[in-house]
């Protein structure tokens, strides 16, 4: 800021200095920019670089705008942004983040204007990128010393040392260091993308691999299990036949001739003759139920490990759901320090979805198993007694959304839950709060890929510590 009795004059040759006090009639200072001059201003070519000018004399902005009309900096000339005060310099930085350096004035509507400019620069807007260049003509009320030590600025010069030279020097030397660092940010902003890219293709070949291998053994299984079953489950209904014939020709046989002879009766009598003729029919209905229930077995495995297609196809998730309960009955069941854990089915009418069924299932599988797993760290520390008291429980529940547009499924369980720090890295790759060697963190990061990504729905959590976790799906029906 200048006396009131001072302005700018201006000289165009390449050595002397091109801005100095001299007495001259003040130049009234411009208003501040409106709205549409800010967003026209915003509209720039982006074949330029963006340089402001912030002072509150426009004869600065005049002078400086001449001395730098012809420069270009590699094949680029220069974009100029006006800002007559720091307030205006706030609004205009704002809107203009690209810029790349800014001719700072200090002592503008106050005596510390420029500085509050570049605190707001770098605090506030976090912009560390652009070159501020301090251009101050009252250095008492900034000593270079201070300013460089306590603002995070570029360089520092008086007006009255600036000659034209000096001020396309000055120009150049900030448009390298913005132009390098603009360089290193897309160089990090291509690695950040490979690296999620190469995340994501990670989390696709373990899902894919998962599922693989997991569907082969399961399907191998159900096969293996399907041929015997087939064999028994074909020949109960003679068998049934034969017995039943068998039966009714002993009875025949009995009342024909009441009195057998005595080695006969011996042997009625050590056979129990008329139990067995009563529990044998009952017997061989039990196999005939057992061997029912391990065909619905089969079925379940080959509905949890079925192949997924390159489209989607219509899935009952209640099906899946089940088949995914039975792969993992084994870990459901109690044993010499817990009772079994509890499973609260709450299934509402819900159409077939177009999903991915496969990749589903190991959705459900891998929420319902991190749920056992909360478990057993609950657990500890704790009595079968007490356990029982307060039985582990898994409740899951599925309802269409009041629009019938999409499928909610909650998966909920009464463990220990978790803080709010946990809760916020849940979904991060490779997190886990499992010890080494029983997570690998990549379950709930799948999960959440699968349901998001290759469904369009959403993956959330809510957990409260010592009140449990609920994690919710939310896929659209016609996903």
């Amino acid at each position: 800021m200048l006396n009131a009795t001072h302005t700018i004059s201006l000289l165009l040759t390449d050595d002397e200095v091109f801005v100095f006090e001299d007495d001259q009639e003040q130049i009234s200072n411009k208003t501040q920019l409106t709205p549409l001059e800010l967003e026209n201003q915003a509209q720039e070519t982006s074949k330029t670089w963006k340089m402001m000018i912030v002072d509150d004399d426009v004869e600065v902005h005049q002078a400086t705008k001449l001395a730098l009309r012809s420069f270009t900096f590699e094949g680029k000339s220069l974009t100029f942004l006006s800002a007559f005060s720091g307030t205006e310099a706030k609004k205009l930085i704002a809107v203009h983040p690209d810029t790349a350096f800014i001719l700072l004035d200090v002592v503008m509507e106050t005596n510390d204007a420029g500085l509050r400019v570049v605190k707001y620069i770098r605090e506030e807007l976090k912009n560390q990128i652009v070159r501020v260049i301090l251009r101050t003509g009252q250095p008492g009320d900034a000593p270079e010393e201070s300013v460089i030590l306590n603002y995070d600025i570029n360089d520092y010069k008086l007006k009255v040392e600036l000659t034209r030279q000096k001020l396309i020097t000055s120009a150049i030397a900030a448009l390298r260091s913005y132009r390098d660092l603009i360089t290193i940010e897309q160089q990090k902003a291509q690695l950040t993308q490979a690296l999620h890219d190469l995340q994501q293709t990670q989390y696709s070949l373990v899902q894919k691999e998962k599922m693989f291998a997991l569907g082969n053994l399961v399907t191998a299984i159900a096969h293996e299990i399907n041929n015997p079953i087939n064999f028994i489950a074909g020949n109960m209904k003679p068998a049934q036949d034969y017995i039943h014939d068998l039966l009714a020709l002993i009875d025949l046989y009995r009342q024909t001739f009441p009195h057998p002879g005595a080695e006969i009766e011996e042997a009625i009598a050590t056979i129990d003759l008329d139990y067995l003729q009563e529990d044998l029919p009952k017997l061989i209905c039990s196999v005939k139920e057992g061997s029912d229930r391990i065909r619905g077995i089969s079925a379940s495995l080959r509905t949890f490990s079925r192949a997924d297609s390159d489209r989607k196809v219509p899935f009952n998730i209640h099906e899946g759901i089940e088949s995914t309960l039975l792969i993992l009955k084994h870990r459901l069941k109690g044993n010499e320090h817990r009772p079994d854990i509890e499973v609260v089915k709450d299934y509402g009418e819900i159409p077939q979805l177009e999903c991915f069924p496969g990749q589903l299932n190991q959705v459900f599988m891998n929420l319902i198993a991190n749920a056992i797993d909360a478990f057993e760290e609950s657990n500890k520390g704790r009595s079968f007694q007490q356990i029982k008291d307060n039985p582990n429980r898994i409740t899951i529940q599925t309802t269409l959304s009041e629009d019938r547009h999409h499928v909610l499924i909650r998966i909920k369980d009464n463990g220990e839950g978790m803080s709010e720090n946990v809760k916020q890295k849940l979904f991060g790759y490779l997190f886990t709060t499992k010890a080494v060697g029983k997570g690998t963190g990549l379950g709930l990061s799948i999960s959440r890929q699968v349901v998001e990504e290759k469904h369009g729905g959403h993956l959330t959590v809510t957990s409260e510590l010592n009140k449990g976790t609920e994690l919710a799906i939310v896929i659209p029906v016609g996903s």
